[in-house]
């Protein structure tokens, strides 16, 4: 092979190698573009997601509704434990949809816009929120009617009563600290007279508070609470409310029940067919009223379900018989509450043992009952049935 050749040869295979170099690093290259652009893809499909992800939540904040009803925060945390529940966290805010007698509300939720039930203790009003009508009047009522030692307020009472109402509503809605104030001290102070959409509740009601009431009644007014009331007025009030139909479920609480209300009540029961819940609760009820009650029960009422004595103390072993009774010769009646007696455990087995024949009913006890009752030679057959509070 001549010299020249030999260059060329050299001079070809310095080229070509030369070549396959570039060749590596553009291919290098590509690689690297392509896996720019995969980035690059991947960063604009997240952003895209991302950005429909906030319009769906702006969407969604959107869409729904403002509160028409009063606003409520939430307190504490809660989870539901039924379908018809609201899960709630606290600091959330919640409109009421309807007020019950018995604690449980149904709300919506306004981050959410989930309904259900949330039980009062778990939420307070928002002081933050706008003034609803119903609020505005509420507020309008108490500060006519109660001694406000509010300056402006006593100004307004001066006025007619064409001016009254007109006057107070263009106040408060400029004086927010003046709002305030009455609200504090209008929520404070327990109602006489609390409507809510299933009944009402009556604190230490008047005789005439008692009569309008009565009047105002209509077919969704089942719900009946009497607190803190005088003997006097429940024995007034009892026969004409009993003598409604409408009324299905009737609460007394922390009221002093004489034999006299004892025996209008008996007679009552024997004669109303609407009653299905009656609550008795911290009454002094005692012995003797038990032993009517029952009484009546078993041989003058076929409606009730439900019947809860609580928190009566007076209430001791000597009724057992009489509650024990009533169970077996009442077949009506599916729960029986008798928490915060002084029944004993001798009281407890007596009763316990009625629930062997009576085979439908509930009994709610104490807690400190479960050791009386997880002795009873029979208690795996009513176990289900025995429930402790």
């Amino acid at each position: 092979m001549t010299k020249a050749m030999q260059m060329e040869i050299d001079h070809l295979r310095s080229s070509l190698q030369s070549k396959t170099g570039v060749e590596k690093t553009l291919i290098e290259r590509e690689k690297e573009i392509e896996q720019l652009q995969e980035k690059i893809s991947l960063m604009n499909i997240q952003q895209l997601k991302e950005t429909s992800i906030a319009l769906r939540k702006d969407q969604s904040t959107q869409s729904i509704d403002p509160p028409k009803g009063p606003v409520y925060v939430v307190i504490r945390d809660w989870e539901a434990r039924n379908s018809n529940q609201l899960s709630i966290k606290k600091g959330e805010k919640l409109e009421i949809k309807e007020e019950r007698t018995n604690g449980w509300w149904l709300a919506r939720s306004l981050d959410t816009d989930q309904e259900g039930r949330v039980h009062i203790s778990d939420i307070k009003k928002d002081e933050e929120s706008e003034l609803s009508t119903l609020e505005s009047l509420e507020l309008f009522h108490y500060a006519m009617t109660e001694n406000v030692d509010i300056p402006k307020i006593k100004e307004i009472k001066m006025r007619s009563n064409v001016e009254r109402a007109s006057l107070f509503l263009s106040l408060i809605k400029q004086d927010s600290v003046l709002l305030d104030q009455l609200r504090k001290k209008g929520h404070g102070k327990p109602k006489a007279i609390r409507w809510y959409d299933d009944g009402v509740q009556l604190t230490s009601p008047s005789l005439i508070q008692c009569q309008e009431v009565v009047s105002l009644l209509t077919y969704k007014h089942r719900d009946i609470v009497i607190k803190e009331s005088s003997p006097d007025i429940v024995c007034d009030l009892l026969p004409v409310l009993l003598q409604n139909e409408k009324v299905e479920y009737l609460t007394i609480q922390d009221t002093q029940l004489t034999q006299d209300c004892i025996s209008s009540l008996c007679n009552l029961l024997a004669n109303n067919k609407s009653l299905l819940d009656f609550y008795l609760t911290t009454c002094s009820v005692d012995d003797k009223a038990v032993a009517d009650i029952t009484n009546v029960l078993q041989t003058h009422n076929n409606t009730l379900l439900g019947l809860v004595f609580f928190n009566n103390p007076h209430i001791t072993s000597v009724s057992a018989q009489s509650l024990s009774e009533l169970i077996i010769n009442n077949s009506t009646l599916t729960r029986l509450q008798i928490t915060g007696t002084s029944i004993s455990s001798d009281g407890i087995l007596i009763i316990l043992q009625s629930l062997t024949i009576n085979k439908s009913i509930k009994l709610y006890l104490d807690m400190k009952d479960k050791d009386t009752c997880t002795t009873y030679h029979d208690y795996n057959i009513i176990k289900d049935r025995v429930i402790f509070m």
